[in-house]
């Protein structure tokens, strides 16, 4: 007599996992039918005491040890690239597949930011813009320090005082616990400001100073701000208006204090997402097309995991690109989730050579 088993399926490598994961506790797993696993080192056991039937895997040895040299744990260094001696052989259509994706799935979480940024703002899609751009000047380094910043200082506030460029550097430079020592001037009137708006300052240690660009300073890239603000009371509007890459490169292009490398990382970390954003939230094509526009046009950025996809047989073409290398690196690379890598599941199904690991830049 045929028997239709209904409940859940349960996977582990080893059947002892169950136990190491406290799961015959858990009342949840009392619907489980069957136990799928890699070693069968264990009997695990209904509450009734029953044997819960369970399913060995069987992996081809010349896959798994494919698998192991790929992304085994034997590995010192989990950050390196494992795949390098392998991305010349992988088909164009692969990798190209992969980087549209790992560029989409980079932006979404960028636009889900922005949307939580816009219900926290009170709907406002300028204080959501103001935020996003004050954490592209940190450079990675100061990004969250930025972010902090932004948010103790609503935009709002700035708003009443964009039309006097030193209560503007006066804000931003208090609310950082930045201010020269010998600029009384500004000192004086962030004092006034601080307790109009019932401010409460970030402690200056909240800044790195460093492993960074003398230009990248925080001073300097607040000074960067401040200026933009005061000389662009509508940018977010500006932003919306602007015709193209070059339009943007030109506005937040500004004499001693932001360059055009500069200017292009605000329009790749600032503009293109909340032009996406703001173009799903009004369903308007122009823009999220506009966007993805923004990034196929600027060059590829240049940092350390970019050199390092280059030295692996990559170059990048261009902005789009440099964004997908660097959410391939940071979100599959470096936490080792090669498996949940298309170059990695191609690399193991098509019976790659054995993969030789790869020290990180020295």
């Amino acid at each position: 007599m045929e028997v239709t088993w209904a409940g859940n399926v349960e996977m582990h490598v080893r059947a002892s996992d169950w136990f190491r994961h406290n799961h015959q506790h858990d009342a949840a797993y009392d619907s489980v039918v069957l136990h799928v696993v890699l070693v069968a080192d264990a009997i695990i056991r209904h509450p009734s005491g029953e044997p819960i039937k369970t399913a060995l895997m069987r992996i081809p040895p010349d896959i798994m040890e494919r698998y192991r040299e790929l992304a085994g744990a034997s590995a010192t260094n989990l950050t390196s690239i494992r795949c390098t001696a392998h991305i010349p052989e992988l088909p164009k259509v692969i990798m190209q597949d992969w980087l549209t994706a790992l560029a989409t799935q980079r932006l979404s979480d960028k636009t889900r930011r922005i949307r939580d940024l816009v219900d926290d703002g009170a709907n406002s899609w300028q204080e959501a813009f103001y935020v996003i751009l004050a954490r592209s000047l940190g450079t990675g380094i100061n990004s969250d320090t930025f972010e902090r910043l932004a948010r103790s200082l609503p935009f709002a506030f700035l708003q009443k005082h964009l039309d006097d460029p030193l209560q503007v550097r006066a804000l931003l430079l208090g609310q950082a616990g930045l201010i020269p020592a010998d600029a009384p001037r500004l000192q004086q009137e962030y004092a006034f400001l601080r307790a109009k708006f019932s401010l409460t300052p970030l402690p200056p240690a909240s800044w790195r100073q460093a492993k960074r660009r003398p230009q990248a300073a925080p001073e300097l890239r607040i000074e960067a701000l401040a200026t933009l603000l005061s000389s662009h009371p509508n940018l977010f509007s500006e932003v919306l208006d602007a015709a193209d890459a070059d339009a943007l490169q030109r506005l937040f292009t500004l004499p001693k204090h932001i360059g055009r490398q500069t200017a292009q990382s605000i329009i790749i970390n600032a503009v293109a997402p909340i032009l996406l954003a703001f173009g799903q939230w009004k369903l308007d094509e122009s823009l999220t097309e506009r966007a993805l526009a923004l990034l196929e046009h600027l060059p590829a950025e240049a940092n350390r995991y970019i050199t390092g996809w280059k030295a692996a047989g990559y170059e990048s073409n261009n902005a789009f690109e440099t964004q997908a290398l660097l959410h391939l690196y940071r979100e599959y690379c470096e936490p080792h989730k090669c498996m949940e890598c298309r170059i990695g599941c191609w690399l193991i199904r098509n019976q790659a050579r054995p993969v030789r690991q790869c020290r990180d830049e020295e």
